[in-house]
């Protein structure tokens, strides 16, 4: 095979190197070097895992993951509780507002993030992560993974023991089904996310096989091995688009025993689940059952905490982590409060300002808004000290940027120069900092001089356009307890004459307001991973600032935005990722998309003492899919709480 495309190679080359015998000796090594290039580009690798860069941590043959308990006793119930109200099963479509745990933890922490890895509880993916790894996966669904040195395809052989609750196989062409459906049917975004997917081909009931455009977006593989597995059978004769009120068919540990629509519902974990045994399934999914109870005001899913009548509460509240709970059970012991240390990209946190709205499409405005923030009186008064300042888009990572660009970074700005702001080639961003007392008088007056440059003026103590019109906008929020960080950067944006206020909804209202970017304002959190990709043209491109339900909330639409989100996603190494990244991170921070708030590295949860845990230090912090209900201690602690 390689001597044939050396012939052919030589052929090519000829008409240039007629009777000129080292030329043609040249062509020859020419051909050589190129036929062993595409010789090696035909290897294939075999494998039961992949990473984006670099090896998977674990051999091929690990038993288990290392931070679960094998040997974890199954059984008990579990309660929880969720905000605001849930009458859709299918999270992948705009309608409706799907409940928690269906494809996520059960156990959502601040910034977003599932506690821990999962495989999904209804619906599975051909691979899952690792909690303990930042860009490896291992085959679930998928048996094997075959992939070229390029990367130009992605093939998956199912295990034949993968079968949905129904006890129907779970085949390739449920996988292909469900891409394919996905695309057309699924939220806009996924479009986006997909991009460079050519299509996807069922070579054997088992085997399915992924075409990519480009060989240069190395997280394709592990992009499509995340596709939900979704049951074809079952969802034929149905309209994928609109949302499913019927309990759903899956392949996972948990099926829906029931609910009431919006109000609380009961998964009840399938004894015979086909993963159990696997090295991806041991340890996991223990609970008998898990049900959750909706709450349209978590103030009330505080008090019914306290009452016993929720068993696990992660805290997103500083203020409350700090007086909240200072109940009798947790003074005796039967409620415990612990900090969880974690290892993750912070991503970040901010006040997300919709550009499509003329008030936010001058970046002086943005950046006035952001001089106005006072962090460090917010941190004294309303946090208790608990955080810290974000000011990068890949907070707690490699890939923030620092100082002013060079090098590399210098030159992959250089392009844009002309569009951005002169002050990022000269300037380390650098956010105003107080002395935390509440007077913020110079930052009030460099914000004030901004808006005057971006064409407002102070007239009767209001903030005018030049047609007298008063700057006025509004912050929306979906939990009252944010009112309470909200109403005070209010107050200080009144002193600068505008007309500001807040506007709590409850969640489905402020998803449908979302998904159709029907908001001035928003608080809003863009989490990442320490390998990013394909998410950030959700976030941040100009396809995602058009598409209904997309990620890109302020509506980022930036030429320098889109071709370093592409440098990011096609690096081949560390060192260019960081390049590129860094990059990317100066020009979002200089624009003034989102006023940056705070983070840390801990997770706050409290729970009543009734579970086991493998005990094990782990990258995520926690992961509550690898805990059990503890027989003893369970029956000890709920006999006292009935008291």
């Amino acid at each position: 095979m390689r001597e044939g495309r050396l012939l052919r190679c030589i052929g090519m080359h000829r008409p240039h190197v007629r009777g000129i015998a080292w030329r043609y000796v040249a062509a020859l090594l020419l051909c050589l070097l190129c036929a062993n290039a595409r010789a090696d580009d035909d290897v294939v690798t075999k494998s039961k895992s992949i990473a984006v860069l670099g090896k998977p941590a674990l051999p091929a043959d690990f038993p288990y993951f290392p931070y679960v308990n094998p040997d974890a006793p199954k059984g008990g119930e579990v309660r929880l509780a969720s905000g605001g109200t849930f009458d859709n099963f299918n999270p992948f479509i705009l309608r409706g507002t799907s409940p928690l745990g269906m494809v996520s933890s059960w156990v959502i922490l601040p910034g977003g993030s599932g506690s821990g890895a999962t495989v999904g509880h209804v619906w599975e993916s051909l691979l899952t992560s690792s909690a303990d790894e930042a860009d490896a996966a291992y085959g679930h669904l998928a048996q094997t993974i075959e992939y070229p040195n390029s990367r130009l395809w992605v093939a998956f052989d199912l295990d034949p023991a993968a079968k949905f609750s129904d006890g129907t196989p779970v085949t390739a062409e449920d996988v292909a089904w469900t891409y394919r459906t996905l695309m057309t049917q699924g939220r806009p975004s996924l479009r986006i996310q997909f991009a460079d997917v050519k299509d996807v081909e069922v070579t054997g009931e088992r085997r399915v096989v992924f075409h990519f455009k480009s060989v240069e977006n190395r997280e394709l593989p592990l992009l499509v091995g995340g596709l939900p597995a979704l049951p074809k059978h079952f969802f034929e004769g149905r309209d994928f688009s609109h949302p499913l009120t019927d309990a759903p068919i899956g392949s996972g540990p948990y099926r829906v025993a029931s609910f009431d629509m919006g109000r609380d519902m009961t998964f009840q974990r399938n004894p015979d689940w086909w993963a159990r045994d696997l090295p991806t399934g041991k340890g996991t999914n223990n609970f008998d059952r898990v049900r959750i109870d909706y709450y349209r005001d978590m103030t009330v899913a505080m008090e019914a905490f306290k009452a016993g009548q929720v068993d696990v509460r992660a805290e997103n509240t500083a203020s409350r982590w700090a007086t909240g709970y200072d109940f009798p059970a947790v003074q005796s012991g039967l409620v415990i409060k612990h900090d969880f240390r974690h290892h993750l990209p912070g991503g970040l946190q901010g006040w997300a300002m919709n550009t499509r709205r003329k008030v936010f499409a001058d970046p002086r405005v943005r950046n006035a808004l952001g001089l106005v923030y006072d962090f460090e009186w917010a941190n004294k008064n309303l946090f208790y000290s608990d955080y810290t300042r974000t000011t990068s888009y890949f907070n707690n990572s490699d890939l923030a940027s620092s100082g002013i660009p060079q090098g590399d970074e210098l030159k992959l700005l250089e392009p844009f120069r002309q569009e951005l702001p002169p002050a990022l080639f000269t300037q380390p961003f650098k956010l105003p900092v107080t002395d935390g007392s509440g007077n913020n008088r110079e930052q009030l007056k460099q914000a004030l001089e901004l808006m005057q440059q971006a064409g407002w003026q102070v007239k009767d103590r209001k903030l005018v356009d030049a047609n007298g019109e008063q700057m006025s906008f509004t912050i929306l929020l979906a939990d009252p307890s944010y009112e309470r960080v909200a109403l005070p950067y209010i107050q200080d944006i009144q002193r600068l004459g505008i007309d500001a206020r807040v506007r709590t909804v409850d969640p489905a209202q402020y998803q449908h307001l979302t998904d159709d970017f029907d908001f001035d304002m928003m608080l809003y959190i863009y989490p990442e991973t320490d390998v990013p990709g394909n998410e950030l043209r959700d976030y941040f491109s100009c396809a995602s600032a058009k598409a209904q339900g997309s990620a890109n909330e302020p509506g980022v639409c930036e030429p320098a935005v889109d071709a370093l989100i592409e440098k990011v996603v096609r690096a081949q190494d560390r060192p260019t990722l960081a390049t590129a990244a860094h990059a990317l991170d100066r020009v979002l921070l200089w624009r003034w998309y989102l006023v940056p708030n705070y983070d840390n590295q801990k997770f706050h949860v409290a729970w009543w003492n009734r579970f086991g845990d493998p005990g094990k230090p782990i990258r995520d912090g926690v992961n509550f899919d690898t805990w059990w209900v503890d027989a003893a201690k369970a029956a000890a602690t709920d006999a006292a709480r009935q008291q």
